[in-house]
């Protein structure tokens, strides 16, 4: 299957407000040249994460708006004069004592850099990719095989941008970010990705096998740190194709439902510990889910990612752009953690690219087929069949009605089928062309019917949403009884502190919106459209007792 890249795709409606108002955010001082980075940015004992991640979501940003950041060029400018003898950011490694935060933090500044290679084409930054992969990364292999994985050789307390907790086994100084060294196998694997070196591959292969051996859930693992390593362990697989990769991701992301994901579709900042959700980790999850269908082809794929981006990483973008943390569902409500609304030294960024991955999500496709996957709003040139443009506006997922319109088309005409993904929950699905319903076939979550586009074509893809209620069955309620009440894929949340729901009772007021028994139900995913104050006071139950 081939997808569309960030240049092929013109974001509209929400999808654009989202990276316009992450942009913004981006371009605060605090992510500027010679604040990112350093103490006055409160980056202390993480080197290269927060100037990688801020170069990571610009260069992302920049190229899905097509516009130049303002400070994006002298940003990166700054951090090449500003690394140590080695070339690389902060102290130089002792690797007999190796400090695991610093191989997190230059992952994304690997990530980053490499994005920002991949735009500006600028050959002093591949060397310097090269540079750091040299001097900090391959002189640890190795080393993962005494990477401290029992429960007994970590510390659980620390601060939400994690620590070093100043214990140090088997020749590794140990983080309360559990797990955070192998953060580095996004950023290698994407290094491997662009430069295919054999011995970086020997690396990379060293760290799965070690990874793959760790029982997240004793250790209470960081769900951030495993779901990154998740994604890097399929770069790897997309690359190579071996299923054991394929496998472990697909039982790992498995483990993550049951024992790491919030009734939202959030996360546990650590496995088994329920304490706040960290959007990075939300976003990896979104990712992690795509990555698993485009490798798999099960549709179930699919309906964790929708589930888990409206519900989940929508609900975590602040008013400012940035993106901010959440209580784990207490008392089966959803509501903003006092100490970290805003995640500023780490989600903010990660929050451009979560918001530019979902511009370009809603197709894939091969030869004279287009998939839809998501019906996000913009223009899309389709890359595999050239000259094919088309624009699609949607008020999905409140609402089942989705537009397109045909703006180009080739030189040569052809049939093209058009495949659209269909939730489980939807009825009475219709596809109309041109005004008239046409004949369609349901087959494997895909309404599948064949076109051909005419220049101005409009295609309506129309299905009716229902109210119902799902059982909790898994992370901290599960058994519980409890249910949350849902319009499709969007949980609807109400600042009533009533437990019983009686479903019959409830009456559709519009755009995904219920009343009864004088409550309001309504989705979580427009908390970045309310004022500041308002989002930090409200608290929305969402799990319910079934009324007998």
């Amino acid at each position: 299957m081939e997808k569309c890249k960030l240049e092929d795709v013109i974001p509209a409606g929400e999808t654009a407000a989202r990276i316009v108002k992450n942009m913004g955010r981006m371009h605060d001082r605090i992510y500027r040249p010679g604040v990112a980075g350093t103490s006055e940015a409160e980056n202390v004992g993480w080197p290269g994460d927060w100037e990688g991640r801020a170069v990571l979501a610009l260069s992302l940003e920049a190229r899905a708006l097509n516009m130049e950041p303002a400070y994006l060029d002298k940003l990166v400018d700054w951090i090449f004069h500003n690394c140590n003898e080695e070339g690389y950011r902060g102290d130089i490694i002792d690797f007999s004592s190796i400090n695991e935060q610093s191989l997190a933090g230059h992952s994304w500044l690997l990530r980053g850099l490499i994005e920002y290679y991949n735009w500006k084409k600028d050959s002093r930054v591949l060397e310097k990719i090269k540079q750091i992969v040299q001097k900090l990364y391959l002189p640890t292999k190795g080393k993962y095989i005494y990477y401290p994985k029992k429960p007994d050789e970590r510390v659980y307390d620390g601060k939400a941008a994690g620590e070093l907790t100043g214990l140090e086994f088997s020749g590794w100084k140990v983080s309360s970010d559990t797990g955070c060294a192998f953060i580095s196998l996004d950023g290698l694997s994407h290094v491997y990705e662009l430069i295919g070196d054999p011995e970086l591959l020997e690396l990379l292969e060293e760290m799965i096998s070690v990874f793959m051996t760790i029982d997240f859930v004793g250790i209470s693992m960081q769900t951030h740190a495993t779901l990154t390593a998740c994604r890097g362990i399929m770069r790897l697989y997309s690359i190579h194709g071996n299923p054991e990769y394929l496998s472990f991701c697909q039982k790992m992301f498995e483990v993550y439902k049951q024992e790491g994901m919030t009734e939202n579709y959030a996360n546990y900042n650590l496995f088994s510990r329920p304490s706040w959700t960290e959007p990075c980790g939300v976003i990896d999850s979104f990712m992690l889910a795509v990555f698993l269908w485009e490798a798999s082809g099960n549709s179930s794929y699919i309906k964790d990612a929708h589930e888990i981006w409206y519900n989940g990483v929508c609900r975590g973008q602040r008013p400012n752009g940035g993106f901010g943390c959440d209580h784990c569902v207490e008392d089966g409500r959803v509501r903003t953690h006092e100490n970290f609304y805003e995640a500023y030294w780490c989600c903010s960024m990660r929050g451009g690219e979560g918001t530019t991955f979902a511009s370009t999500c809603s197709l894939r496709g091969e030869k004279e087929r287009l998939q839809f996957l998501f019906y996000f709003d913009g223009k899309y040139q389709i890359p595999w069949i050239p000259g094919l443009v088309l624009s699609m506006e949607s008020s999905y997922p409140r609402t089942g009605e989705i537009f397109i319109r045909i703006e180009q088309i080739p030189e040569t005409q052809n049939q093209v089928e058009f495949d659209f993904y269909i939730p489980k929950w939807a009825q009475n699905v219709r596809c109309i062309v041109g005004g008239t319903q046409v004949e369609s076939r349901l087959e494997d979550s895909f309404l599948k019917t064949v076109i051909m586009p005419e220049r101005g074509t409009e295609i309506c893809l129309q299905f009716e949403i229902p109210l119902f209620t799902m059982p909790v069955v898994g992370n901290q309620h599960k058994g519980s009884g409890l249910v949350t009440l849902r319009h499709g894929s969007l949980i609807l949340g109400t600042e009533s502190q009533e437990k019983e729901v009686d479903v019959a009772q409830l009456k559709y007021k519009g755009n995904g919106v219920y009343s009864g028994g004088g409550r309001i139900f309504k989705p979580l995913d427009d908390a970045y459209m309310m004022e500041t104050e308002q989002l930090k006071e409200v608290s929305y139950r969402i799990l319910f007792q079934n009324a007998e």
